[in-house]
């Protein structure tokens, strides 16, 4: 098994395990805590709240709980936050596949860096992206990963070509202001 599949069985298996724990209630940005009642209040008696910083329970930021539903409330908050834990995981994970992708797809491809899909002449905005439109493939297309990789090569590519037109135009605005200037002195 390759580094790929190791990683997209991890994803696959985060994916099933947040799917799982989602299926039952959970609290996120909450936590339970004991208080002494305040002001003019003559009780050395506890009570327990939950807590949140965002209004989530019926608008407010405090819930009074019965001593029976404290246990509840902390499994909740539990699956909350192993729930945010496995997003981060598989946010992570996601990363590294995209960056791996893109690795093994740069080492497969020939040296055609230079060469562009959208030379850095001056080409129409339209036919700029009637040439995107036509490389772009529908979701039905997209079959197997190399053919994704590829896509993503050739949107990697676009952006790259596309940024050095960006750059070589803000350049060339700044020539001619600066010209602009001088003339003007």
């Amino acid at each position: 098994m390759n580094r790929l599949e190791k990683l997209q069985s991890a994803l696959d298996g985060l994916k099933a395990e947040r799917v799982q724990i989602t299926q039952s209630w959970y609290l996120q940005n909450c936590w339970v805590t004991q208080s002494k009642p305040g002001g003019t209040a003559r009780t050395k008696h506890k009570y327990w709240q939950v807590r949140s910083r965002q209004p989530m329970l019926d608008g407010k930021t405090v819930k009074h709980l019965k001593v029976d539903e404290v246990e509840d409330y902390k499994a909740a908050i539990a699956r909350g936050r192993r729930i945010k834990q496995i997003d981060q995981q598989i946010e992570k994970l996601q990363q590294q596949l995209a960056k791996l992708i893109f690795t093994t797809g740069s080492l497969n491809r020939s040296s055609d860096t230079d060469e562009h899909p959208f030379p850095t002449s001056k080409l129409p905005a339209s036919e700029r992206s009637q040439r995107v439109e036509e490389t772009v493939p529908t979701l039905g297309e997209l079959v197997d990963l190399a053919e994704q990789e590829r896509l993503v090569q050739e949107v990697l590519t676009n952006s790259r070509a596309l940024r050095v037109a960006v750059r070589q135009s803000i350049n060339r605005g700044r020539k001619l202001g600066a010209r602009n200037i001088e003339l003007r002195n």
